[in-house]
């Protein structure tokens, strides 16, 4: 069975607030897995951030004080 060891996530959002104008975002994380890190939680985790990043830039999701 193959083994994920690196990869990118990439998301893309487009939102039309207004009739002729429209909002893009596309977002990208590269990943690296380590040794003994399941390669399932760690895509898991970072399509979240991706997606949370994107609806974050066209004004689907408020942005998180830190």
């Amino acid at each position: 069975m193959p083994q994920i060891t690196s990869g990118r996530v990439v998301y893309s959002r487009t939102v039309q607030p207004a009739e002729y104008e429209s909002k893009r975002a596309e977002v990208e994380l590269a990943f690296v897995v380590e040794d003994g890190e399941s390669a399932e939680d760690a895509v898991s985790a970072v399509a979240k951030i991706v997606k949370r990043k994107a609806l974050e830039i066209v004004g689907l999701r408020q942005r998180r004080e830190r």
